[in-house]
Parts: C-alpha cells; structure tokens; sequence
C-alpha cells in the first residue's frame, strides 16, 4: 500500500502543534527543535509564577463566563500574549489563557492553577483539545464557561449558542453565535475538570 503523502504531512504538522502546545512554545521553536534537536533558547519563561492579586474571580463555569464578556471590545493580535496588566491584545486561545488560567486562577495546558501571569502567549488553541485537564462533552451538553475548540480557533460559551472570543484585528473580541464563527469543524466542546 502507497504511503499518502497529504496524510503523512497531516499527521506530522498535527503532531507539532501538540507538542508546542504541551511545551508551552511557540510554533517556530517547535519547529526548530524538530529540527535541531535542542530546545529553544528562554523557554524558562514558561515557568513563570504569578501573584493573582488582581481579584480573580471564582473559577466556577458561570464565573468564567461572566468574567469573559468584560473583555467585549478587547483588541486582537495574532499570538499577541495579554501582558501582566491584560491590556495588550491577545488572539483567541491567549484570551481563554487569560481569563481561565490567569482571573479565575485555574490551571491550563502547561501551567499549575495561578502560575499563567501573561507575559507569554501561553498554550495554543490545539494543546486545549488534547489537554487532560478537559473533559470533552456533547454539543448539547454545552453551557457557560465551557469551551468550544477547533484546529484553528476556540471561545468560551455564555451559553448553549453563543461565546465570546477574540476573532481578528477588525473584529476583536466579541460575543457571536457558536455556529460559523471557527474554521473547519468543531474538534471539541470541553468542560474545565
């Protein structure tokens, strides 16, 4: 049996965005681990802890999303870290990076609960889907704070057909309907364990 190449290239790059993902690096120095064999240069600050003395917020499901629509308006950037302050503009995984690992202190891909400070990016959109830390349950199951994710964008539901998320630098972050807003098919509905 031939090998297919597109399948083969498929499973290769799905296999680098895991692996950054659970090292909490970003896509490049991924790539250049693979091929260099040597870990990328300052990944010690992905290590980082944090003082959660903002008042972070209950890590309850309704909490998270509560938490999550003050952040209607915020601006995007692609791979933009939040910063320790929250104002620099994020994309759509640094926002639930924000909101879930760094106001309600909970613990997220590559991260301790409280240690997400901002400062960096943080885990990208793939390591949520294939994250132990969340339980993957049935669209009609869906309800506020749990998250939505496909291979190329996530949010956080406010309800069974909406979520909040960070789109793009027109759009920023704003509140859509679940349905139309990813790309691609939906990989994952989770729930924070």
């Amino acid at each position: 049996m031939p090998i297919n190449g597109i399948a083969l290239s498929s499973v290769a790059i799905g296999s680098i965005l895991v692996w950054s993902g659970i090292k909490g690096w970003n896509l490049t120095a991924t790539i250049g681990q693979v091929i260099t064999g040597k870990a990328p240069t300052g990944t010690e600050q992905y290590t980082l802890t944090s003082d959660i003395s903002s008042g972070g917020i209950i890590g309850t499901s309704s909490g998270i999303a509560n938490d999550a629509q003050k952040y209607v308006g915020h601006g995007y950037t692609y791979g933009g870290a939040p910063g320790k302050n929250g104002k620099s503009n994020w994309d759509c995984s640094s926002f639930a990076n924000w909101v879930i690992g760094h106001d309600a202190g909970r613990a997220i891909p590559g991260y301790a609960a409280g240690k997400y400070d901002g400062s960096v990016h943080g885990p990208p959109t793939g390591s949520w889907g294939v994250w132990p830390g969340l339980a993957h349950i049935k669209a009609n199951e869906l309800q506020a704070g749990d998250l939505i994710v496909w291979a190329g964008h996530m949010g956080i539901a406010i309800s069974n057909t909406q979520m909040i998320s960070a789109l793009n630098s027109k759009e920023g972050t704003k509140i859509t309907p679940i349905a139309g807003y990813g790309n691609g098919p939906i990989l994952c509905y989770g729930r924070l364990k």
